[in-house]
């Protein structure tokens, strides 16, 4: 039997957008959820937020370990694959999911302030650690956050934690911000975001630079300068290592034989999928999977 892509919803515990647990409560849950391994990898739908106070904590997003430490903070997108280690129950800290239409309408499809750098992992990391931060801290927000969601009375409840949570976002964003160096216009960040979310979508269809940029009304040329600027990487390249994620995605969290992986994935031909992937990270499909 086929071993499908765990894609995991925001199931809340009540009717709010956010929902907060102590690392503590959020191993507890863990631990009773039968409709998938969360110490295993699986897509989430919504996004994350994990910081903490004490202790540390190796979290897998992406096939990479990001390693916490007292005061950092880590934000995983919707879509990212990712998986809980078990070591997270002797930190101490907070997990705060946030439903998906909650963020994109407020933050990314609104017309006031955008999350430009937070949530974009193909071009920033999604961690913060305290020493980024200096003298300031992710933790007393946090905290105001867990006490308001379990807070008894539920009048402007939910206004109180979106306020709260929008200070923790732009808090954090502002820091991203900082850290970057280098002039870059907001407009390229913008149309950058634009392009990632053509080709998250169309990727399967088609993977010419070219196309995306005329759907975008801007030169093959403009496109590349900005995703150069901004990724380090032509745009071919990018488009070409998102598309190997996405294997690699597909073959860790799923069953599908490479056969069927492969026009997942838009290749006419296994055969040509296997020398894409084996010419981009040096091993053959099987191999890596193994």
């Amino acid at each position: 039997m086929e071993k499908k892509f765990p894609k995991i919803s925001f199931e809340p515990t009540t009717k709010l957008d956010i929902e907060v647990k102590t690392l503590e409560e959020a191993f507890n849950m863990l631990i009773e959820i039968d409709n998938h391994d969360p110490f295993a990898p699986h897509r989430i739908e919504f996004y994350c937020i994990i910081i903490l106070s004490k202790g540390s904590y190796s979290h897998f997003v992406d096939f990479q370990f990001y390693n916490l430490k007292a005061g950092s903070a880590l934000f995983i997108s919707k879509n990212q694959v990712h998986h809980f280690t078990e070591k997270i129950k002797n930190a101490k800290g907070f997990c705060i999911v946030l439903n998906s239409q909650f963020v994109e309408n407020n933050y990314f499809l609104s017309k006031k302030m955008k999350l430009n750098r937070l949530y974009n992992y193909n071009i920033e990391s999604p961690i913060i650690h305290q020493k980024d931060i200096g003298k300031d801290t992710f933790l007393g927000i946090a905290n105001r956050i867990h006490y308001e969601f379990h807070y008894p009375n539920n009048i402007a409840k939910s206004e109180m934690l979106a306020a709260m949570v929008h200070i923790l976002l732009l808090k954090a964003e502002r820091i991203k911000d900082e850290q970057f160096i280098g002039d870059i216009k907001m407009l390229w960040i913008e149309t950058f975001n634009t392009f990632k979310n053509l080709l998250q979508k169309d990727y399967v269809n088609t993977r010419s630079a070219k196309t995306y940029a005329s759907r975008l009304f801007i030169s093959y040329k403009l496109l590349n300068d900005i995703v150069k600027k901004l990724t380090n990487s032509t745009v071919k390249v990018f488009i070409d290592s998102y598309i190997i994620l996405e294997i690699k995605r597909c073959l860790v969290a799923t069953s599908l034989s490479v056969n069927e992986i492969s026009h997942k994935t838009g290749f006419e031909e296994p055969t040509n999928m296997i020398k894409f992937f084996k010419k981009n990270t040096g091993v053959t499909p099987k191999k890596f999977r193994r």
